[in-house]
């Protein structure tokens, strides 16, 4: 970098703490990227992206201060740390405020190759180019139209510092590619869509198959009935499954459990699963999409497991929510690491035969999680399923149980693994829940 950055958080760590600051800790970031829409055969939009920030917070013992600035001259940095010391004497003191220990810091001579950086100098023309075939790979199939097709790409650059001698970097890389189609039976239209998204553009799922997979979810989704309310089994779609994951996580994490708004708070060491199922947090997963050498205090992370043998093993805390709760910090400030939920030997098709019938679910909408007491209740749509064959397209439903009777009654976790995020999962089968319909 320039008058290289890391160079200048190490300065202004150091100007603060001669200016009366306790501890300090700096965020520097720094992105860029390139997304392209079409439409018709017609570039739509051309987004070009290029933002930095810089976060300074500073204590004054137990009080802190917290200022920002998008421009790295000196003039601005200057600024930036006079609003933060100033900010610092009028905040109330927080007991368990603070900078992580030096003992918790991750060692940088110890920082392993994530491989979460590949820069790709792609021409604008390149990704209209696929943006286009993946349009009209849609457009192949009768009845659809093509809402917008995306693709982007763009990289990013961090440093964080603090006044206990930590700094370090971190760099990487996305790319994704999007279609969104639309089909239209007797008046009733129908929207669905395909994506893919990686680290490194040269992985991306080819324009044609996002295009055609697109079309046939679109397609699929025609002539949706509604059906009467009943209780079933029902199977989430692995995408949706990721969601289940994450109501989890947001309930074991460090401010859902010390505000007390988490259904999960008195569960630790005990099993929320069944025996047999496992979850993997692996921060050092090479290419992953949460990969990481220490956390955003500077906290090494560390493999575990989340889940063993159904049972909870840890939670997700930050250094000030360990605090506050009396814990050691798991290296999660920031948030969870790469996920792997394991699964068993069950393909798709087979996870729809130990369905039997019931509801396969490809589309939740609304916000019905109620994260203090776990229960669930969400607009669903998706396809009926009798004796293990989908028959028909349904939609205008409601899914309703309580997530910790939903993980209680898990029935499977099917093969068909999503890792196009930081949870890999594949379908979930859940023995019942209560669907309301027309």
């Amino acid at each position: 970098m320039n008058k290289n950055t890391e160079q200048i958080v190490a300065e202004i760590l150091a100007t603060v703490k001669k200016k009366g600051a306790t501890d300090a800790e700096v965020v520097y970031s720094q992105g860029s990227g390139l997304s392209i829409s079409v439409r018709n055969g017609d570039v739509d939009t051309i987004e070009n992206s290029n933002d930095s920030s810089l976060i300074l917070t500073v204590y004054k013992g137990k009080a802190k201060g917290a200022a920002s600035t998008a421009v790295l001259d000196q003039a601005s940095i200057d600024l930036t740390i006079q609003k933060a010391l100033e900010i610092a004497k009028l905040t109330q003191e927080d007991e368990f405020s603070g900078i992580a220990t030096k003992e918790l810091l991750a060692n940088t001579n110890e920082f392993k190759d994530l491989s979460t950086y590949h820069p790709r100098d792609i021409a604008p023309e390149t990704m209209i180019d696929m943006a286009i075939q993946a349009e009209s790979a849609a457009l192949q199939t009768k009845g659809i139209v093509v809402d917008e097709t995306a693709v982007s790409m763009g990289e990013g650059y961090s440093v964080y510092g603090n006044s206990n001698g930590f700094i370090g970097t971190k760099q990487g890389s996305n790319s994704s590619m999007s279609v969104v189609a639309i089909a239209e039976l007797d008046g009733q239209m129908e929207r669905d869509y395909w994506w893919d998204a990686v680290r490194d553009f040269n992985d991306l799922e080819s324009p044609n198959s996002i295009g055609e997979k697109a079309a046939k979810r679109t397609i699929a989704n025609i002539g949706a009935r509604k059906i009467k309310s009943t209780k079933a089994p029902v199977l989430f779609d692995a995408t949706l499954a990721q969601g289940l994951v994450g109501h989890m996580l947001s309930a074991i994490s460090g401010s859902s459990l010390y505000q007390e708004a988490s259904f999960l708070k008195d569960d630790l060491g005990s099993q929320i699963f069944p025996k047999w199922f496992q979850i993997n947090e692996d921060p050092f997963v090479k290419g992953g999409f949460a990969s990481r050498n220490y956390d955003s205090n500077g906290v090494t992370t560390q493999q575990r497991q989340l889940i063993d043998s159904g049972v909870l093993n840890g939670f997700l805390l930050s250094v000030y929510s360990a605090r506050r709760l009396g814990m050691k910090t798991t290296g999660n400030a920031g948030g969870v690491h790469n996920l792997f939920v394991q699964s068993g030997d069950y393909s798709f098709q087979q996870a729809l035969k130990e369905l039997g019938t019931g509801l396969y679910v490809t589309s939740v909408m609304g916000q019905g999680i109620n994260t203090v007491n776990g229960d669930y209740s969400r607009g669903a749509s998706g396809f009926w399923v009798e004796n293990g064959e989908i028959q028909y397209p349904v939609s205008e439903l409601t899914v309703a149980s309580n997530l910790k009777d939903m993980y209680k009654n898990l029935v499977l976790v099917a093969s068909d693994i999503d890792q196009r995020s930081k949870i890999h999962t594949g379908s979930w089968l859940i023995d019942e829940m209560t669907i309301a319909g027309g």
